[in-house]
């Protein structure tokens, strides 16, 4: 990741810990209002994964992260997640830039990719990817390659740096293991656990990684660091948020150098200060915007 990569990572926390009367969600800006806009910035689609292994924890940290993305796809938080939610369709999805209606987006459109834009305002469905690995071609090209199809979408569709080999084997893999038989029909909350939970992922991803690669994952853990942090509101959680961001920035300086040898020496600390900051916020977790209720009238 670059220092472009790195620059947007460190914005988005400083954003996310400046005071504001405000909640500061960047999903806000993609979620369609509603009477139940409040519940759904706090609930998403249960994640169909059907099994687990290094690669895939690869794939599933980088799809949840801005890291693939460039561009104004990155200024806004874009990830892969935004639009697929636990792999599925975010029906509530809607961007300005990208839609017309709820659960649409352009995926040639000139204000995402200078490459494939084409002048067109033509958003079509979100397609599900569960079941993706049976797909015999994928987009509207009917590409044969799956490797391919998710490559062009990261460095054409959304101006992303290249990715590693390993960052697409292992985008390719978790796609692959999104199975329809261990889907649920019932949304789950989105929670400090389950958040705290894709941070620890990242980060253990990054550490059987090369370092290139685990350069990437370690942003990738920043930014749900950062998602965190949004969900903390000022002025009652501002020790817990200069924590999370100071967390973040530490990650920040582990990639550094050889990231292998700097995350083996300091990852045992790390998140032994991260587990202890989550702790003290979670006897406290009915107080942010996890909870629907205090993001509700946060919004009204």
């Amino acid at each position: 990741m670059t220092g472009r990569g790195a620059g947007i990572a460190l914005a988005f926390l400083l954003i996310a810990a400046a005071p504001s009367s405000t909640p500061v969600l960047r999903a806000q800006e993609w979620t369609h209002r509603t009477a139940t806009f409040a519940q759904d910035l706090t609930q998403a689609p249960a994640e169909c994964l059907a099994r687990s292994g290094d690669d895939i924890e690869v794939g599933r940290a980088l799809f949840r992260s801005t890291a693939l993305f460039g561009g104004p796809a990155a200024r806004v938080g874009l990830s892969c997640e935004a639009c697929h939610a636990g792999g599925r369709i975010n029906a509530q999805f809607h961007l300005a830039e990208l839609s017309d209606a709820p659960g649409t987006v352009d995926v040639t459109s000139e204000w995402a990719s200078k490459v494939r834009g084409d002048g067109v305002r033509n958003p079509v469905p979100i397609p599900d990817l569960v079941g993706v690995r049976d797909r015999a071609s994928f987009g509207g090209k009917r590409e044969p390659s799956l490797e391919v199809f998710v490559r062009g979408v990261i460095v054409e569709e959304f101006q992303g740096p290249v990715p590693t080999s390993a960052a697409l084997r292992g985008l390719i893999a978790y796609l692959r293991a999104l199975d329809p038989a261990a889907c649920s029909v019932t949304p789950h909350p989105v929670t400090l656990a389950t958040a705290a939970d894709d941070v620890r992922r990242a980060v253990a991803a990054a550490d059987g990684a090369d370092s290139a690669t685990a350069s990437v994952l370690l942003y990738a853990a920043q930014d749900a660091v950062a998602r965190i942090v949004e969900r903390l509101p000022e002025p009652q959680f501002a020790r817990d948020r200069a924590a999370l961001t100071l967390l973040a920035r530490d990650l920040g300086a582990l990639r550094a150098g050889d990231v292998r040898v700097n995350l083996g020496d300091a990852r045992t600390g790390w998140m032994a200060r991260f587990d202890a900051t989550v702790r003290r916020i979670g006897k406290r977790e009915a107080r942010t915007y996890f909870n629907p209720r205090v993001l509700a009238r946060a919004l009204r």
